[in-house]
């Protein structure tokens, strides 16, 4: 008669790993996820810079559209003076030092771009803000026969976008890097 005939056979018999085996797997695992990890970084940060423009652009077509539906004017200003990475605002500015005041119909109030994201705007009269007449074009604030145009350069992470807006007060978007006779 045997003593103990079935401890070897259970041995090989059970299911699971050894400790070599996981620890090969686990070593492949990392060593995947340590490639894609760069991706996937730009990745996100390339969603955040689209995420950012598309809610710029929502907010020029904003005040365009409440310029034409209120039959007055309706401005888009940076949040803080001259610096749109702190964030915009859609308002009708009825004494036009292009901030919000007290007892001024704000209509939109957008926080602060992503870390890292540089907002330059380049207009024909140089001054930080959009405004749009009752006629839905881009103008300022004396002369609302004098037509505006210009761009919002995006920049985050070595990516770029830009958001155009033409002499009739129209916006559109594209990517310099990627069409760049039709960024212009």
């Amino acid at each position: 008669m045997r003593a103990f005939p079935a401890a070897k056979s259970r041995r090989r018999g059970r299911p699971g790993f050894t400790l070599i085996e996981t620890m090969i797997v686990l070593a492949i695992l990392l060593v995947l996820l340590a490639a894609g990890l760069p991706d996937f970084r730009r990745l996100i940060q390339a969603q955040r810079l689209s995420v950012t423009v598309n809610e710029f652009f929502a907010a020029v077509m904003l005040a365009r559209s409440e310029a034409i539906r209120r039959g007055a004017q309706v401005a888009l200003v940076p949040a803080a003076a001259a610096d749109w990475t702190a964030g915009w605002v859609v308002l009708v500015d009825g004494n036009g030092n292009q901030r919000p005041d007290p007892g001024e119909d704000i209509i939109l109030v957008h926080g602060p771009a992503p870390a890292g994201m540089a907002i330059r705007l380049s207009i024909s009269d140089s001054r930080h803000y959009l405004i749009y007449n009752a006629f839905g074009r881009s103008t300022n604030y004396r002369d609302t026969h004098f037509t505006r145009s210009g761009n919002w350069m995006f920049t985050l992470d070595g990516g770029r976008r830009k958001l155009i807006v033409n002499f009739l007060g129209r916006p559109r978007t594209c990517n310099p890097d990627a069409a760049k006779a039709n960024c212009k």
